[in-house]
């Protein structure tokens, strides 16, 4: 049994007992049971040898952030474009905010496959729906401390802690899945950027 899957059952009940629209400890939750079940590449700027254990580490951080008493924040909420912004801020203590950004996308493009062999390229028609949720802790000494991207059905794509970065890479890609985030994550960037100044 892993760490995470001890954890999970005690900070769950903390959760279940939070007031709010925070989904972070479901998608947690989710996420936990997609990369026991699937075969995912790791990219890690701070070691050469990531692995499940350092996800599944790295990971408790977020299950703390989850947990918190969001009662004495102060909640707001706004949409943005696409996105919908939930934010609690705190007036005392570290944690000075916690953004959950709800971003929902659907796909409908037609894709050229070109072939490395002498055969004709082909095209696809790509239909699909997203749903995305981004969270971001910030702090006193660091505006973006914390960040977390998810997607619904695909699982978690991308964390920071400071200033270290994993991308996850799933053998198994939802249809359409790269053809939108680098549009996507550079939209996403940018809102996260202009929430941490607020």
């Amino acid at each position: 049994m892993t760490p995470l899957s001890l954890l999970f059952p005690v900070l769950f009940a903390f959760i279940l007992h939070q007031d709010s629209n925070l989904q972070l400890g479901q998608d947690l939750g989710k996420d936990a049971k997609i990369l026991a079940n699937t075969s995912v590449f790791i990219s890690d700027n701070a070691t050469l040898s990531p692995s499940l254990r350092t996800v599944e580490s790295d990971l408790e951080l977020f299950y703390v952030m989850a947990s918190i008493n969001l009662s004495q924040s102060r909640y707001s909420a706004r949409q943005q474009g696409k996105h919908h912004i939930q934010t609690w801020r705190f007036d005392e203590g570290n944690i000075k905010a916690i953004h959950q950004i709800e971003t929902t996308l659907a796909l409908d493009t037609v894709v050229t496959q070109r072939y490395l062999e002498d055969r004709a390229p082909t095209q696809q028609r790509i239909q699909n729906n997203f749903k995305f949720r981004t969270y971001t802790v910030s702090t006193a000494d660091a505006p973006i401390k914390l960040y977390y991207l998810t997607e619904d059905e695909q699982g978690l794509l991308e964390y920071k802690i400071d200033d270290r970065h994993v991308e996850l890479v799933y053998s198994k890609k939802k249809q359409g899945l790269s053809d939108i985030m680098p549009k996507m994550k550079d939209e996403l960037d940018q809102l996260v950027v202009q929430l941490s100044k607020e």
